[in-house]
């Protein structure tokens, strides 16, 4: 790959911009071998420039572009070019296989102050889209842990992340932890490595996954990234892993994965079966890990999400709704056909303007609602406290509980 990238690079020289970003457009040029090899180039400001299987996304800004698994695909490309080049994993429709979505491992390098360039191989037999569940348990744990070391503080934090018997270890599961400098903080698998420095360290198929992660967490303060390592719960077997990070502060950073067991798992249709929060407390609990993976994973994912009747983020009768600051519904899993029209103006038996209400809660931040509301189990009209909070400036979310029959009767 990295030979095929510096051929482009060679010829982007000798012929300058124009001329090279038209041969990599050139389905029928030199540098689309077979089906599968081409290079496609992108602007630092996130232009696609080439593709030579997807002409008619030349010219569009792509810089929030997001892979199937909610990876921010082209600033990930840029962190890399930034940095010296390097190869990056991640998950796109391969127009090869009519779209399929699959894993490709590409090699990433920078042209010049303006643009990059890139060319991959599909891995496709390696199975790489992971459903909700195991996402929202990556978000929820690492959320957990730094909350854990801002409470507790760095040694006592350590001390809990290496312990393979802890609070946070459940099989494939746990936190792992570096310094800025890409020294070892936590690895409770791998002991041995504690204190060492892996800032060059590089996984099977050699991408700099170490330096790669930290230069990205010092710029943005968290992220997704893909990379091979070994498997606790495959006799530590090195295995595609799905890792999200956050910094603690500004001397370490954590973070923790899934494994491809995970995505084989979704493709076999594995159900979740969460309870229902039961109280303020747990409904709080949930709308903000909501809200949390929605920031990780970006509005499409998010949304697409919440609206599975059999994903995590429906529980009985408590589902996860949304809408977007002027009005647009954008997920309610019981009224699908509710989707996508403004829903400010509803009212419910009482007269009250439901959304509007929430709506002015989420623009302040987050707080609790209540009204009634037709319970989609039951389909009677119960009273229903809700808790709402803002995802970022475009949309908000919430959920409720149904307070049911015995309140009913008293109210």
């Amino acid at each position: 790959m990295k030979e095929f990238a510096d051929l482009a690079l060679t010829y982007v020289q000798e012929n300058g911009k124009e001329r090279a970003l038209e041969e990599f457009n050139n389905e029928g040029g030199q540098f689309v071998v077979g089906e599968e090899r081409y290079i496609f180039a992108f602007g630092f400001d996130g232009t696609r420039l080439a593709h030579p299987f997807r002409l008619e996304e030349v010219g569009e800004n792509q810089i929030d572009l997001r892979d199937e698994n909610g990876l921010l695909l082209v600033r990930n490309f840029n962190a890399l070019a930034s940095n010296g080049g390097g190869f990056a994993y991640y998950v796109r429709p391969n127009a090869q296989h009519n779209n399929t979505p699959e894993l490709k491992l590409s090699y990433i390098a920078k042209v010049d102050d303006d643009w990059l360039l890139g060319t991959g191989t599909w891995l496709s037999d390696i199975p790489a889209v992971f459903s909700a569940e195991p996402r929202l348990s990556l978000v929820t744990l690492v959320d957990r842990a730094v909350a854990y070391a801002q409470a507790n503080g760095k040694e006592k934090a350590l001390e809990e992340f290496n312990n393979k018997n802890g609070s946070f270890v459940d099989g494939d599961y746990y936190i792992f932890a570096y310094d800025f400098n890409g020294t070892v903080l936590a690895l409770p698998f791998q002991p041995e490595l504690v204190g060492k420095d892996r800032s060059n360290e590089r996984d099977i198929y050699g991408a700099l996954y170490v330096r790669d992660v930290l230069n990205v967490v010092k710029e943005d303060g968290s992220g997704l990234f893909y990379y091979t390592y070994p498997e606790p719960e495959n006799d530590m077997t090195p295995t595609i892993k799905l890792s999200y990070v956050r910094a603690v502060d500004d001397t370490w950073w954590l973070g923790s994965g899934i494994y491809i067991k995970e995505a084989e798992q979704a493709e076999d249709g594995t159900s979740s079966s969460y309870q229902p929060p039961s109280s303020e407390e747990e409904l709080v609990a949930f709308v903000e890990s909501a809200a949390s993976y929605a920031r990780v994973y970006g509005k499409d994912i998010a949304t697409r999400d919440f609206m599975d009747l059999n994903g995590p983020f429906v529980r009985e009768e408590v589902y996860m709704f949304a809408a977007d600051f002027n009005g647009t519904s954008l997920a309610l899993p019981y009224l699908p056909s509710a989707v996508g029209t403004n829903r400010l103006d509803l009212q419910n038996s009482q007269g009250v303007y439901v959304n509007r209400e929430m709506r002015s809660i989420a623009l302040n931040g987050s707080g609790v609602f209540d009204y009634v509301w037709t319970n989609p189990i039951t389909n009677q009209t119960e009273p229903k406290t809700s808790y709402v909070t803002k995802v970022d400036n475009e949309w908000w979310l919430g959920a409720g509980i149904y307070l049911g029959d015995e309140e009913t009767a008293s109210t």
